[in-house]
């Protein structure tokens, strides 16, 4: 996935790779993270292929140690993973 806005500067996965974080550096100099979760089309043309859809958009902060506390405090599986 990529960003008109910002850069990835880190990548966190669920143990089954069906969630994921990316964490952001905007362009404004703030920071950001964003969770997906995958889903898999259940009828139509794509049925059984899989997608991404957004489940959690944070607020902006002033450091990447900020946000990635407050994505662990948020993403209960982020936090079980012993991120930091």
């Amino acid at each position: 996935m990529t960003y008109a806005h910002a850069d990835i500067l880190k990548e966190a996965w669920s143990l089954d790779r069906k969630s994921k974080v990316d964490f952001l550096k905007r362009d404004d100099g703030l920071f950001e993270f964003r969770e997906y979760a995958e889903r898999v089309h259940v009828d139509g043309p794509h049925e059984g292929e899989p997608y991404w859809i957004p489940s959690t958009r944070s607020g902006l902060y002033s450091s990447f140690a900020e946000a990635e506390q407050s994505a662990i405090t948020e993403i209960p599986w982020l936090g079980k993973l012993g991120h930091r």
